[in-house]
């Protein structure tokens, strides 16, 4: 087996202990406490309130929680108008550009042939010369 020393806790700096107990202290809980205390009042409020304050509270916070929903619907419509105007302009470019395009392809196509053909010439020329070499040698045949 294996003797493995037991660790220590390692020796804290008392300064930078305190430090940071004084930064959870008002970095986390004292906001957790307020945020729960101002829930706390509301709910309080909202219970003791008469129908017409709760009607009116119930209002305002459907407004509250219809204004994210309304900025992402303006924010995707804004979107969806661009796509639409960028998508008609590009319908509009594309015959231009695409036959500008069709014709230098056509171009580099017969150029390409032109240029095989004359590759290919010498050797089309040596065969079809010993084809006819082949055949002034050979007789018709009679029946």
């Amino acid at each position: 087996m294996v003797n493995i020393p037991p660790t220590s806790e390692p020796i804290r700096n008392p300064q930078t202990h305190l430090r940071h107990r004084k930064e959870v202290l008002w970095q986390i809980t004292i906001p957790i406490l307020a945020v729960s205390v101002i829930l706390l009042v509301i709910s309080l409020l909202a219970t003791t309130l008469g129908a017409l304050e709760a009607a009116r509270w119930s209002s305002i916070s459907i407004i509250w929680l219809i204004i994210p929903a309304m900025v992402l619907a303006l924010i995707t419509f804004v979107l969806l108008a661009a796509s639409i105007y960028a998508t008609v302009r590009l319908i509009q470019l594309l015959p231009i550009y695409s036959f500008q395009a069709l014709r230098w392809l056509l171009m580099f196509g017969i150029n390409i042939r032109r240029l095989t053909d004359r590759m290919v010439a010498p050797i089309l020329r040596a065969h079809s010369l010993s084809a006819s070499v082949k055949a002034v040698g050979r007789r018709p045949r009679k029946r």
